[in-house]
């Protein structure tokens, strides 16, 4: 919601050709920073469970141990000028230190730091659109280092990790063990954001403001599936068949009005506020890709509860293939239309991989 919220007034203030350099930029930090990420917080949060004696020990030894990756960074010298590259690798760091902290806050429960932290932070490059009278990509990108770097150390107060035994030790195996939650993100993140990198380096500037603020807003409109049953998941597990049978049913009998009106609300945002000019056809396959991930996303975790991550990863894999090659083709065809397009096809293509168990 942050970021949608300050891609919405940036493309305002500044103009989509302008916020479309700094998405651009933002984009090739992210990828990088997923790449050294290494699947480290699953693999941590399970070791953590399993040795909670050996925390900090893990801790340390996985973040040492990643960050002999951050030399991954000086790749961004080859596509930005000098002064944006250099502000591009120090996000980067920053970033990484700072989601680094993700494991930790979530084994003890800090969640009301973060929150405040993420909630400073975005006021600070929120209002910072607001002041500026003229877009300079390199401010933003130090506005954004800015707030990374309170965010770290906002989080390092909040759970006195002075305090906590320091261990420096770098180990292979912390690229070993966690290698498979790595992939297990790796295939959900192409196959669910490659449509948006293919964009970004296809499409002109102005057009990579437009999809990446409605990209993001029909996420907003898929994830809202996620939070009709966040008050069941943690008894998803040990629920009868029928439970979770009437649990479907809701979320498939709310689907259709709550995505349409999001839908609706939507259009009015980007066509009344931000003036995107997209056409209405846009949002109406925006919307109805938003609607299949409501009834599959109890599937996928009665695939975890049967331990089956191995088949949800063949799925995420073949979906990220399908989506590569067709965001590809479509987008030479019909622009960012194409893209649109291309993700309604990817969301039914795993709503038939899950509904029909086409991998058991």
């Amino acid at each position: 919601m942050f970021n949608f919220l300050i891609t919405l007034f940036g493309i305002k203030f500044f103009g989509k050709e302008d916020w479309g350099t700094m998405i651009n930029a933002l984009l090739s930090v992210f990828l990088i920073v997923f790449i050294i990420s290494w699947g480290n917080k699953d693999y941590l949060i399970r070791k953590y469970s399993k040795e909670p004696s050996q925390i900090y020990q893990a801790f340390y030894s996985n973040f040492f141990s990643r960050s002999l990756l951050l030399p991954l960074a000086l790749i961004l010298l080859l596509f930005f000028p000098i002064t944006i590259a250099i502000w591009c690798i120090v996000l980067v760091l920053l970033m990484h230190s700072y989601n680094a902290l993700e494991s930790l806050v979530i084994f003890h429960q800090k969640f009301g730091a973060q929150f405040a932290a993420e909630l400073i932070a975005f006021g600070l490059i929120f209002s910072s659109i607001f002041y500026f009278n003229n877009f300079s990509l390199e401010t933003f990108l130090k506005l954004y280092s800015a707030a990374f770097l309170f965010k770290l150390l906002w989080l390092i107060i909040a759970m006195k990790l002075w305090k906590a035994h320091f261990h420096l030790k770098v180990s292979l195996q912390e690229f070993i063990a966690p290698f498979w939650f790595f992939m297990l993100g790796l295939s959900g993140w192409v196959a669910s954001k490659a449509d948006l990198y293919i964009v970004n380096f296809t499409m002109p500037k102005a057009q990579i403001s437009e999809y990446q603020i409605a990209i993001t807003a029909f996420l907003l409109i898929q994830s809202l599936s996620y939070l009709i049953i966040l008050p069941f998941t943690k008894h998803l597990y040990r629920l009868p068949e029928k439970s979770i049978a009437k649990i479907k049913k809701i979320l498939a009998l709310t689907s259709f009005p709550l995505v349409t009106l999001c839908t609706a609300v939507l259009w009015f945002i980007l066509e009344k506020i931000a003036i995107l000019n997209l056409p209405i056809s846009f949002y109406v396959f925006g919307g109805l890709a938003s609607i299949p991930t409501y009834f599959f996303i109890v599937d996928i975790m009665m695939y975890y509860r049967n331990k089956k991550e191995s088949s949800i990863l063949k799925i995420n894999f073949i979906n990220a293939l399908l989506n590569l090659v067709l965001t590809f083709l479509l987008i030479q065809k019909m622009g960012i239309m194409g893209a649109i397009i291309s993700v309604f096809i990817n969301q039914c293509s795993f709503l038939c991989f899950y509904k029909f168990k086409l991998i058991k």
